[in-house]
């Protein structure tokens, strides 16, 4: 006996060690279906169910994500919550994040929460470029539920402020065209009409300032509201990128010469239509739009314009452009300084039905 066990005593110790970590193994996850059916399966009643926040910060482990859990009372047992995200394989797998997680839920539930991520808080709303602002309105009540007069009165009502308008001025709602930036933004849920609105102006305050960081306002502009005026044109009028700088050049030659600027989308912002063509007793519309009718810049810008209309006035071509029409249906237009190649071109435009 003694020969067999000295002979075989190194077989025996092998099997007794893999009896004891069975043994072991089978322990801890006993133990952990245990605490997790006993503390998060059981019923709870109504009273004692609370929605609590939970912050779970990027790169916690599972050790200090379930002391978090414990600590905060999601969970009444770290251990256990520990061992069942080891035994499902789950310790790296869960998201950061601010939560509200309900005190009842079992292991299951709410790992499937934490595997899927916190709820988004932000919502996501889009201003295209060439807007009216009642259309910038309309589009941002579309986006947010909030009623178009809601918006208005909002924009009007002194708590959206500019620093590009006095508090009377901010009364007006024409005053604002131009003051809300076109762009795409990402909106607290929380965020009421007044917020909406003054990120956006905000967001206009900061590409201007950005862009005079490195550019000195145009001796040929007089003050910011001619500023954004000019871009307003220039997004209304160029559709390719390297138009923009000289459709700038031509309102600038424009404005020196004291020539009347006769640009189509001015008047169709009088009017307030949106049409295809305009047509001679369009022009005859008498207002300040009308810049068929009177000399200078309209009052105020007539949509809104991203950043690339305000660069292009600061890379505007010294050159004696005063016409341009569109040429090509892909968007092109041809510049000149002279009237009867002007017409030609627009004739030749209307054969090849590029304009109307």
């Amino acid at each position: 006996m003694n020969k067999f066990y000295l002979k075989n005593r190194v077989y025996i110790q092998l099997f007794v060690t893999l009896i004891s970590i069975f043994t072991f193994y089978n322990i801890v996850t006993s133990s952990a279906d245990s605490i997790e059916s006993s503390d998060n399966n059981s019923p709870i009643s109504e009273t004692n169910v609370e929605i609590i926040s939970v912050n779970i910060p990027q790169g916690s482990a599972a050790a200090e994500i379930s002391s978090i859990l414990d600590a905060t009372g999601v969970i009444t047992s770290k251990l256990a919550f520990e061992l069942y995200l080891r035994n499902e394989n789950l310790t790296d797998k869960l998201r950061a994040g601010t939560y509200e997680l309900p005190n009842n839920l079992s292991f299951e539930d709410l790992t499937a929460l934490l595997l899927k991520g916190p709820p988004l808080k932000t919502y996501t709303i889009t201003i295209p470029e060439g807007l009216w602002i009642s259309e910038t309105l309309e589009t941002l009540s579309a986006q947010t539920g909030y009623e178009v007069i809601q918006l208005e009165n909002s924009l009007t009502s002194g708590q959206v402020v500019s620093k590009y308008l006095t508090q009377q001025q901010s009364q007006v709602l024409q005053n604002w065209e131009g003051l809300l930036f076109p762009n795409t933004y990402q909106i607290d849920i929380e965020a009421n009409g007044e917020d909406i609105l003054q990120i956006l102006v905000d967001e206009l305050e900061a590409r201007y300032d950005s862009l005079l960081s490195t550019n000195s306002l145009p001796e040929w502009i007089n003050n910011e509201n001619e500023f954004f005026t000019i871009a307003s044109l220039i997004e209304a009028e160029a559709k390719l990128e390297e138009d923009r700088p000289l459709v700038s050049s031509v309102i600038k030659n424009r404005l020196e010469e004291e020539m009347l600027l006769q640009i189509d989308a001015a008047v169709l912002y009088a009017l307030q239509k949106r049409k295809s063509q305009v047509l001679l007793i369009d022009l005859q519309v008498d207002s300040p739009y009308n810049i068929y009718k009177y000399t200078g810049l309209p009052p105020t810008p007539i949509s809104g314009f991203g950043e690339r209309a305000m660069q292009a006035i600061f890379n505007t071509p010294e050159n004696d452009f005063i016409y341009y029409l569109l040429t090509d249906i892909n968007g092109k237009m041809t510049f000149t300084s002279n009237y009867e190649e002007f017409i030609n071109l627009k004739n030749k435009a209307k054969e090849e039905g590029v304009i109307p």
